[in-house]
């Protein structure tokens, strides 16, 4: 009699279970999605990645905006026409971008490997001019304001590769050998300055490893167009 009253009272026991699962499962909002703690922060990751497009992009347009407004303001006080500035533009363009001729004072840096003796226990590249060291010289002069710089009569770019190879350097996939012939447009005070004050790196290269390194300031010097090698 215990035995089947207990049976009796676990069927009933399952049957109410079933009864507020299944009332559970219908009061569930049917629009609601329940997603994983891994799916939540994908979507919180998109979210952010969305939010700085967004702001980019928001960016841009005020930019495009100005942009409009100052060829808007041209043209009506000082009568030029969209051509005139689609020029003016052009022209700025290319003197960034290197593809211009550019004429200006300066100074010119020549640049050979040490001549001085090997000391005891000194590494013999200490005494010999890197492609690192003309990266440094040249990072200095546009620092200091260079409008252009060559070396060796080779335009130098923003996207310019330097290396070097024994006694030569390689500039945008010329090669050239010593001595290195640096020119540079600017302020010939502030271009002379970043070469030979005392903190610089060229004074470092050659008070400390008898680089042999030379500044002249020139009154007008030309440094030609980028020109691609064949």
């Amino acid at each position: 009699m215990y035995k089947i009253t207990k049976q009796k009272m676990v069927i009933l026991g399952a049957f109410i279970l079933g009864i507020l699962i299944s009332m559970y499962i219908k009061s569930l909002d049917a629009s609601k999605v329940y997603i994983t703690l891994e799916k939540k922060k994908e979507i919180e990751n998109q979210i952010e990645i969305t939010k700085k497009e967004i702001k980019k992009l928001k960016k841009s347009k005020i930019n495009y905006e100005n942009r409009l407004k100052y060829y808007d303001d041209v043209i009506q006080d000082d009568n030029k026409s969209i051509d005139d500035l689609m020029k003016e533009e052009l022209e700025n363009l290319k003197e960034i971008s290197g593809f211009s001729n550019e004429v200006g004072e300066g100074i010119i840096i020549t640049i050979k490997d040490s001549d001085q003796e090997l000391s005891n226990n000194q590494n013999p590249n200490d005494l010999i001019v890197h492609d690192i060291d003309i990266l440094r010289i040249i990072n200095d002069l546009k620092k200091s304001g260079s409008k252009a710089i060559s070396i060796n009569g080779e335009r130098i770019l923003p996207l310019s590769k330097i290396k070097c190879s024994g006694a030569t350097i390689t500039v945008n996939d010329r090669t050239y050998g010593q001595p290195f012939i640096i020119n540079a447009i600017g302020d010939k005070e502030s271009l002379t300055a970043s070469i030979i004050s005392p903190q610089s790196y060229a004074s470092l290269l050659k008070d400390g490893y008898g680089i042999y390194i030379k500044v002249e300031e020139k009154d007008e010097i030309i440094i030609n167009s980028y020109k691609k090698s064949k």
